[in-house]
């Protein structure tokens, strides 16, 4: 097996970079820039999903030949792409060269020594500490950073009863705690200084989600969670309640904590919890009750595993597989976790296995599973090929259950599962599992989200019927959505020059529906087609388009944006509306199919999909076509 429990995240982004001809004012070395590639490996904390936000800024050191290149400021964008700020690294003629690079960047630096301070949690991408070191680098060799996150992360997801009204204005405090450290840049040593102080977790208006990145530590004694409500009730939690003794470097620890009010007394009890690795360890459940204590016997979610920004303590087994990558992947900019061994432009022969953490059931009488999937290229074989297992804990032999296959053969169409009886699993420890199995005749793409296993809630297996697509309330919102319309170079309405950019063809004999589509010619930087559409906060829109993507030379992303009244984008959602992975080669069109609630102060939708070259080999003069683009308002 290879790559078990490996979980590679985020985008890697291929860039040149080139400038100024030296490195320093008398420099004599070449003039070629140091060519970078970057990847960030586990869970990212930024609010987009993505692997960078636009503007976030990168310092690059760089020593050769006895001489240290310090501190060169570089700015990612959307897209991944960095360029220098100023200079620009460039190889030495001879010899190698050692780099390392650190994120988000400092202007002023003393001793290569980073201040880390964790105090203000407004917003949590402006202190997740990333390093990346490479060694050794000859002249024209890439540079090819695996940036890793240097501090810890907790997440706490809140729900309530009928006691207690709203969740709004909730407050959750971190008290006892390190706040300051040292970071060595030259070595990625991190030291903690004696600066224990209170800070707020950064929490979502609903109440209902806090996060904050800290500082790892080895003893958590005398830290605490304070949870304070709008009306001024609050309780405090000892962290060393849980069975995590210790928060760990890169590794984000997830609490579920259930909000009650009895009597007015508050009090909390700490579910046990179970360790897995940045990607994700799960803190336990914190039952947080303001009034005489937990209420017993009720209803309870047992797993809570949504997929849509980590793996949710779930492994990978790769039992079989001659793909150059693994089968499994979760990706934040779709929301879920899915598999595939579609890969390089061929099916490809596989069984992978996703493989949850252990359920604990020994307390339950009854116990459900459910989730969303969808299930694209399956061609029929579904039921043979993507299956559900279960175990109990120290038993070999899995078991396979049933439960609801979507009609369509679509990997954007989410249906549910229905309600999977474990009832016989009551009173023990379970794993279930994923098992995906592929031929080089038949590589279908599986698509998993919103998982739940819920204990003590109403049992026995529920077989509906696949969820319905949502009813239209109105018509496309797009003008000129087939392409069908021309200016004299561009479609109607999508004629913008500054928007549309890159070759742009009217093609007739190549497309999905009516008389036309587009064809875009991708080039070595990004090219797009866009419209802005007007959009209202609060109701439920529907995207759809098709694309070809049949050319080894180019390849997509959808890459649509909220926009406000002030013309400033609103990044809230973007984990829903823009794409992480790009398009392999189908000789078949593709259907993307996206549904989002506009978020708060949303005035307009940048409808933009994205045209690139090859991002693997940088081959650039590929075509991609595009049709029957759809934005309509749903109920």
């Amino acid at each position: 097996m290879k790559l078990s429990n490996l979980f590679y995240l985020g985008a890697l982004s291929a860039l040149v970079l080139t400038g100024c001809k030296d490195n320093d004012d008398n420099s004599e070395w070449m003039t070629d820039g140091v060519v970078f590639t970057s990847h960030i490996e586990g869970m990212v904390s930024r609010a987009s999903g993505s692997a960078w936000s636009d503007g976030d800024k990168v310092g690059i050191y760089m020593s050769a030949g006895g001489t240290d290149f310090e501190n060169y400021e570089y700015t990612a964008s959307a897209d991944g792409a960095l360029t220098a700020a100023g200079k620009t690294l460039k190889y030495p003629e001879e010899g190698t060269a050692d780099f390392f690079a650190y994120y988000p960047y400092q202007t002023s630096i003393s001793n290569k020594t980073y201040a880390v301070n964790v105090s203000d949690q407004s917003d949590p991408t402006k202190i997740d500490l990333l390093y990346a070191t490479k060694t050794g680098i000859s002249n024209g060799e890439a540079v090819n950073f695996a940036f890793s996150h240097q501090l810890s992360q907790i997440v706490i997801n809140v729900s309530h009863d009928e006691t207690i009204a709203s969740l709004n204005g909730l407050k959750i405090q971190v008290k006892g705690m390190n706040t300051q450290a040292s970071f060595a840049l030259a070595d990625g040593t991190l030291t903690s200084t004696d600066s224990k102080a209170d800070f707020d977790m950064n929490v979502n208006a609903e109440g209902t989600t806090a996060e904050a990145i800290i500082l790892p530590t080895a003893d958590l004694t005398g830290a605490q969670l304070v949870f304070t409500l709008a009306d001024g009730k609050s309780f405090g939690w000892d962290l060393t309640q849980s069975d995590v003794s210790s928060f760990d470097k890169g590794t984000k620890y997830t609490y579920n904590a259930s909000l009650s009010m009895t009597n007015g007394q508050p009090s909390a009890d700490m579910g046990n919890a179970t360790i897995d690795d940045w990607t994700t360890k799960p803190g336990g459940d914190i039952n947080v009750d303001f009034g005489e204590g937990t209420q017993t016997g009720g209803e309870v979610v047992v797993l809570d595993a949504s997929f849509a920004n980590d793996m949710s303590g779930f492994t990978i087994d790769e039992v079989s597989n001659t793909a150059s990558e693994n089968i499994w992947k979760q990706d934040p900019s779709f929301g879920n976790i899915s598999a595939k061994a579609y890969i390089d432009g061929q099916n490809h022969a596989s069984e992978s296995w996703l493989i949850s953490p252990v359920i604990d059931l020994t307390s339950a009488t009854s116990a459900t599973l459910s989730f969303e999937h969808a299930l694209g290229y399956a061609y029929g074989q579904g039921a043979t090929n993507q299956t559900l297992q279960i175990k109990k804990e120290g038993e070999e032999n899995w078991t396979q259950l049933s439960f609801t296959y979507p009609d369509e053969d679509n990997a954007s169409a989410f249906i549910s599962s229905g309600n999977i009886d474990l009832k016989d699993y009551a009173g023990a420890k379970v794993q279930i599992a994923f098992k995906y199995i592929s031929t080089t005749e038949n590589a279908a793409t599986w698509r998993i989200k919103n998982l739940k296993v819920v204990a003590n809630g109403n049992s026995g297996t529920v077989e509906p019927d696949p969820e319905p697509e949502p009813t239209p309330t109105g018509s496309n919102l797009l003008t000129n959505p087939g392409f069908e319309d021309w200016t004299a170079t561009l479609p109607t309405a999508w004629d913008n020059a500054s928007y549309n950019t890159g070759e742009i063809v009217k093609e007739t004999t190549i497309k999905h529906g009516g008389n036309n589509s587009l064809r875009q010619t991708s080039e070595s930087g990004t090219n797009k087609i866009q419209q802005e559409v007007a959009i209202t906060s609060g109701k439920k829109y529907r995207i759809s388009y098709w694309f070809l993507d049949n050319d080894t030379k180019a390849s997509s992303r959808y890459w649509f944006a909220i926009v406000g009244s002030d013309n400033k984008t609103i990044t809230d959602i973007n984990d829903q509306i823009q794409q992480q992975e790009y398009s392999t080669d189908n000789a078949e069109w593709q259907n993307v199919v996206i549904q989002f609630t506009a978020p708060t102060g949303a005035a307009k939708l940048r409808y933009e999909v994205r045209t690139y070259r090859n991002i693997d080999s940088n081959e650039a003069g590929g075509y991609i076509y595009y049709d029957d683009m759809e934005l309509t308002e749903v109920q």
